[in-house]
């Protein structure tokens, strides 16, 4: 599997779901506010949440130390466990479509 870095990011379209009055008006609707009170669990999980967004999606030590393992020709290519993995996602696909 190639990975292309050259690749940019599809930009999503904006989406309002205000009502259309209130997009009309140019400002939100005059509804009373209604007092919302989350649980333990769920202010909880907001945390999780938050410190899971910090962490990077990419290890940029690992990615660096393989980059210079390879420049350097002591990064050695295990071709029988690629090749191996690559038989077992060939034949996962194949379940999966029966």
């Amino acid at each position: 599997m190639k990975i292309d870095p050259g690749a940019q990011p599809i930009p999503l379209p904006s989406i309002d779901n205000r009502p259309a009055q209130a997009r009309a008006n140019g400002h939100a609707s005059t509804a009373p506010q209604t007092d919302v009170t989350l649980s333990p669990q769920a202010t909880q999980l907001k945390q999780l949440e938050s410190q899971l967004a910090a962490i990077p999606v990419v290890d940029r030590a690992r990615v660096d130390s393989i980059k210079q393992a390879i420049a350097s020709g002591q990064y050695t290519i295990d071709t029988a466990n690629i090749a191996e993995g690559l038989l077992d996602s060939v034949k996962e696909m194949l379940r999966a479509a029966k």
